[in-house]
This record gives structure tokens, sequence and C-alpha cells, in this order.
């Protein structure tokens, strides 16, 4: 559906007053910030900037002011696709390959729909670009490296997993069907008509605005100023300011650019082919706060924390851009867009939201209650605790946790590699992220292992100690160089200090020919009929299967890695 039925009376001023302390934290000269907006019925009713847009040049945030938007930039993408699909620029069935050059054949079709929903089955684009680092970082080689895959993580149309790269390749789409630019193309058929006048893609034209907000990363003596990131067009890449995403917003309220049947597919789930539907439309998530319906959509990047938030029952909107990073770092805690907004709406949707739910006393402390003292542990009850760990039953999902700094951090090879700091409550309790572990010692016939509790104690998930060892002279059968034709690179796998390491990375056995190391996620090993290793596959949750095959066996000797290649993760969502 689209927006729909009015909210209540207008606040007062006492009532937008109340937006002022969410934001206080960082409402100083020698601190970054957010802009703030909201509007109802198509009007503003509460805009402010909080910090400063340049501490170093002394400009504070204002409603005007333009931050990189990262992944709202799909929104306008998406909307951009429609437009030219109305158009009869394109049909939302053209299989990719109609449009992107050299695009190899694959046993599934994936169409431009499939980009739009996040059902494609695609690999991720910025790992791809991770492993094989010396094919550049443009849109094109993006495209390039996409392209070159025959290999899916599942088939399009059955599974939703966000994908940055299909969206880069819709705005490449988008460039071949129109013969413009993703930029060129909305400046012309979104921007101008409603009236966005600091919207703009980066690079095109090259611009920047005079109150263009910078972009900042906490440390321990304040604030570290961050490169922009280069800002890929479809999937990020624009800027905009809060006034800008006001107006955006509007068009939901009254359509001045599309057709109200093209804006309710924005907002109608997709149903994948099992006949699941999902949470997610074209460009904007789907789901529900405090019993009213939302569409949101949000952005992280470096430097980066954006929300955009429509409550289309209520024709409200709620804008929250700013520019620090929205993690945690070193344990420094900046900012959470996704809680800023949903605060923001308590506040001017207070007489409509659904209550909420009241604790048991039992339960764990609420995202806003101060969490239990951390207690000190000895360096051998530390060490006791750490270890390869499998979570569940999947032989894919390998953790590591190590004992860092004097206190214990979780590694997740599968997924991100980023080190997560477990705090410790009690002897065998941790908080992480949110969440409770409980340290459970080996037993009789069990391993030792951590397990996810809830408040009452409940034990949700496991994570089984692993335990595997091979040998130096096993290890020495996995040597040698293998190539990848997907990624258009060859790796070398070599003993060094008496461990398996791939490139740089360094390999951990976790059961019969499977390891895992940064940035590699689970590496599996393949056997021909005669037990000869031939080929190996990496697997990352957003990237499967990825093969490498045997290409040289080295001679009987101890081989050192090659030094070329390494890996970073890319921050772009």
């Amino acid at each position: 559906m689209v927006l729909a039925a009015a909210c209540g009376s207008s606040p007062t001023a006492s009532t937008a007053a109340r937006v002022d302390p969410l934001f206080a934290t960082w409402n100083r000269p020698d601190s970054p910030g957010c802009g703030v907006g909201v509007s109802r019925n198509g009007a503003v009713i509460s805009e402010h900037g909080y910090g400063m847009a340049s501490i170093e040049r002394k400009v504070p945030i204002t409603s005007y002011t333009v931050f990189p938007l990262a992944s709202i930039t799909k929104t306008f993408t998406a909307m951009s696709v429609l437009l030219a699909a109305d158009r009869g620029l394109l049909s939302l069935d053209d299989d990719v390959s109609k449009y992107i050059p050299d695009w190899s054949n694959r046993e599934h079709r994936i169409t431009v729909r499939h980009l739009l929903t996040h059902t494609s089955g695609l690999r991720d684009a910025y790992l791809l670009q991770g492993w094989a680092p010396d094919h550049g970082n443009s849109n094109d080689a993006l495209v390039k490296i996409l392209a070159r895959q025959r290999g899916l993580n599942s088939v399009p149309g059955a599974e939703y997993r966000y994908n940055n790269g299909g969206y880069l390749l819709l705005g490449k789409i988008v460039e071949q069907a129109s013969g413009q630019t993703l930029g060129a193309f909305a400046d012309a058929n979104v921007f101008k008509p409603l009236g966005m006048t600091g919207a703009y893609f980066n690079g095109d034209p090259v611009r920047t605005a005079p109150d263009h907000a910078s972009g900042y990363s906490p440390q321990a003596n304040g604030w570290r100023l961050v490169p922009e990131s280069s800002g890929y067009a479809g999937n990020a890449g624009m800027m905009s300011s809060v006034r800008d995403l006001l107006l955006w917003a509007n068009n939901f309220v009254e359509t001045r650019v599309g057709t109200p049947a093209f804006l309710a597919r924005m907002q109608t789930a997709t149903v994948l082919t099992g006949g699941q539907p999902t949470t997610s439309g074209m460009g904007f998530g789907i789901g529900t706060y405090r019993g009213a319906r939302t569409l949101r959509t949000s952005g992280g990047d470096s430097g980066v924390a954006t929300e955009l938030v429509l409550y289309p029952d209520q024709k409200l909107a709620i804008a929250v851009l700013c520019n620090m990073d929205s993690v945690v770092m070193g344990g420094l805690a900046t900012v959470n867009p996704d809680d800023l907004t949903n605060r923001v709406a308590d506040v001017f949707l207070e007489d409509v939201l659904e209550p909420r739910p009241a604790p048991s006393a039992s339960a764990q402390p609420s995202a806003g209650a101060p969490p239990p003292p951390p207690v000190a542990l000895s360096a051998d009850e530390l060490a006791s605790k750490s270890g390869l760990y499998r979570i569940g039953s999947d032989e894919n999902y390998i953790v590591s946790i190590s004992v860092r700094d004097g206190g214990l951090t979780l590694r997740d090879f599968y997924g991100d590699n980023y080190d997560m700091l477990m705090t410790p409550i009690s002897a065998n309790r941790f908080l992480i992220a949110g969440a409770t572990l409980a340290f459970s010692p080996a037993e009789a016939g069990r391993p030792q292992a951590w397990h996810m509790i809830d408040g009452e104690g409940r034990r949700l998930l496991e994570l089984s100690l692993v335990t595997f060892a091979v040998s130096t002279s096993d290890l020495r059968s996995f040597t040698g160089d293998y190539r990848s034709d997907e990624l258009d690179v060859t790796y070398t796998v070599a003993v060094r200090d008496s461990s398996l390491v791939l490139q740089t990375s360094t390999l951990h056995p976790v059961f019969k020919d499977a390891f895992v190391g940064d940035y590699m996620g689970t590496v599996r090993f393949v056997r021909d009929a005669r037990g000869d290793i031939t080929a190996f596959t990496l697997n990352r949750n957003s990237a499967r299967g990825v093969r490498f095959e045997r290409v040289k066996r080295p001679a009987n000797r101890q081989m050192e890695p090659t030094r070329g290649g390494s890996w970073s993760r890319a921050a772009h969502s």
C-alpha cells in the first residue's frame, strides 16, 4: 500500500524539543553529529543539526548539510530502475546479460527483478574484490568481477540475501538502457522534479557542496578524520541532506515522480519461489515498530551512519544523517541510527505506538538499561575458554575465541572478520553485542562449549569446541598453486612454521580437508577418485563455493607463501 491515513495533531514546541536530548552527546563544537528531520503529511514539522559538519573548519550541521547516504542510495536506484521500466527502456524480467558485457553463462537466469529484491543469489561483490585485489576498485572493475562469476550462492528467487553488488549492476543497467549515467538519470527524473537541490551522485558531475559533511571515526583522544568512500554508484555513492530526504519522503504521500502503482510495488514484500515472504520490498526494508508499519532504509560506511524511516499509515517520515561510524571500535561507542529514529518516533507518535511490553524480573537488561558490571578474570581462566568453536551444526560457521589485551574476543571467520569484545560478568558468563554467552567446561562425552542464553538462562544456541589436528607432513599434501578463472587470480598454498598458509592467511584445520582463515572463511579442499587433491573452494556467508583448480604441485620441500595479495574488509552497506 502507498502512504495513507493522516496522523493526529501537530506537535507542540515542547514535544519537538524532546528530540534535542537524544542528540545532546554530539551537540558540541568538537564533535561530529547528525542532521535530523521529521515531516508529517508532507510538511516539515521538525529539523535541526547537532554537532559539526567539519570540526576543523568549525562548520555546524544544519538540515541542508550534505552527507554521503551510503545504502539509502538503493531506494533512489530502485526508483530509477522502475522509472526506466515504466518508460519502456527496460523490463524487470529482462535477463541481466542483456545489459552487462561479457556476462558468463550460468545454470540459472538472473533478472533485473532479482537484483532489485536481493534474491539474485549472486556472491558479494566486495568480498570477491578482496579476494582479487589486483583488479581495481572502480565500478567497472567490480562489474567485471561479477560478470565473470559462474557459481551462485543460491538459485535466483529462492533466498533473500542483502547484496550490494546487485545494486551496482542496477546502476550499470540504467546507464545501458537510458544512455545516461545513473547520476544523470536520477538528477533529471527524480532530484530536479522533487526540488532536491542538494542531491547528487559522487563524481557525476564532479561537485562538492559547500556544506558537505566530513566523516569521522572515534579514537581515544577524540575524533579522526576519515577519507570519504569512493562512492560506487548504485548500492551507494549518493549525497543528500535531511531536507532533501524529506522531499523524497513526501513523494510517497503526494506522488509527483512515478506512479502510485510502482510506489506501492516498492513497499510490497518480496515472496520467494518457495512461497515464503521476506521483509524487503524494492529499496526498502518492511517492518513494524511498536505496532506501527515502517519502511526503513539505512546505510553505514567509514564516517557515515544514515537512516530514513517512513511510517506510511501515519504519513510520518524521519531522517537521521550522521557523519561518524555506526559501530563500536576499541570500546568506543558511536551512534546507532536505528535506535535514534525509533526514539524520535517515540516523541512524535507517542499517541499511536503500542506500549512497550513490561520486562520480566529475570529478563536481560533492555538496550537502555546499564549492563551488569564486569568482573576480572585471571589469565588462566581466560585461556581455558579460548579455541575454535563451531556454531550449531554448520561446519562452515567457525569462530575463534582468543585472549587479547587481558580479555576475550570473538572472531567470525565466516562473516566479516570482526573482533568482538566479550565482557565477563561472572566466571562463566560474558556479554557480547547485546547477547549473553555462558561457558560450559568439558563433560563426559562432550567437549567444552559456549551457549547463547536467554534472560532465564535457557540455552538457545551452542558453540562447540573444534579439535582437529593435521601433521606437518600431511599439510604438505595441500601445497601448490591454485587458479580461479572467476576471480582471474592464482593463489599459493604453502607450509610455514608448521601451519598451512593460503597467500598470507594462516589456515587452521577444523575437520578433514577443511580449514578456516582470516578473510578466507572456510577453505574446503577437493579430492578426485584416487584421493589426490585437485582444487579448493572458498566459503563465506556471502560468497560460497568460489573454486580454485590446482595448477601446480610443489617439489617435496617446505614452501614459503608468496607475498602478493592481501585482503581488507570493504565496509559498504
